[in-house]
């Protein structure tokens, strides 16, 4: 802008750009952006931590961290940071550990308990690393890169929303013959992570797995495994089974 305007105008542009009288502000009283989960709280982050991680992405440097993994074991590692993704409520970190050429690793920031950036180490950049693909190909969801071809019968408030958001841009959708259970079946290629068996569970009823069989055999082990712990016989019907709970 400086190099547009004149030093004198620049104070009467800004003055106008941000006077909501001339012209109407979508303001946080009029505009949300909220995530179609659960809506978590997201966890407290050690802001030191945090400023030395944003630090390290910025000037390309390593850092020297105390890290808590899952196990609640702390342990002292060099870091070498490659992206910073924010995951639902969680902050986490794509970073390259100790002299380890890959796999980069993703580190959840609020398991930071300290973070020390070396101002005089360079960080070690990963071998064709790129965020946009590590994030379509589901490391990102904690997979491995693994693409799979998921073929799905859908019904009610599932046909719904894969009718309108797409599994993928090449999203193929075949009605199904009259009479049957379902509206549609739907394939598409996906990444294969956690978070796409977290969501198939939680559709419920409303979908079944039809490819790949592997896939199809874990959700219904998983299925099994909550009939179960409910205390439901094989085959029940409970009453709430289709109460509109989510039907958008």
């Amino acid at each position: 802008i400086e190099s547009l305007i004149p030093n004198r105008e620049i104070d009467r542009l800004w003055t106008h750009l941000t006077s909501i009288q001339d012209f109407p502000v979508l303001d946080e009283s009029w505009l949300r952006f909220i995530p179609d989960t659960l809506r978590l709280q997201p966890p407290v982050v050690d802001q030191e931590a945090l400023a030395a991680v944003i630090g390290a992405l910025i000037k390309q440097r390593a850092l020297d961290i105390r890290y808590t993994n899952a196990k609640g074991e702390t342990k002292g590692a060099r870091i070498h940071p490659q992206a910073l993704i924010q995951r639902g409520p969680l902050p986490y970190l794509f970073a390259l550990k100790n002299v380890e050429p890959a796999p980069v690793r993703l580190y959840a920031l609020h398991r930071l308990q300290s973070a020390c950036l070396l101002e005089d180490v360079e960080r070690r950049r990963a071998a064709n690393f790129d965020l946009d693909s590590a994030i379509a190909s589901g490391l990102a969801d904690f997979g491995t890169g693994q693409l799979i071809e998921l073929e799905l019968r859908v019904r009610g408030y599932l046909a719904v929303v894969l009718a309108a958001c797409r599994l993928n841009a090449e999203q193929d959708w075949e009605t199904e013959p009259e009479g049957s259970e379902f509206e549609a079946r739907v394939r598409a290629t996906v990444p294969l992570t956690g978070q796409l068996l977290r969501w198939l569970l939680g559709a419920g009823t409303n979908v079944e797995v039809v490819l790949p069989a592997e896939l199809r055999q874990m959700v219904a082990g998983q299925a099994v495994k909550m009939a179960a712990l409910y205390g439901l016989a094989a085959g029940a019907n409970p009453s709430a089974e289709r109460a509109n709970l989510g039907a958008e």
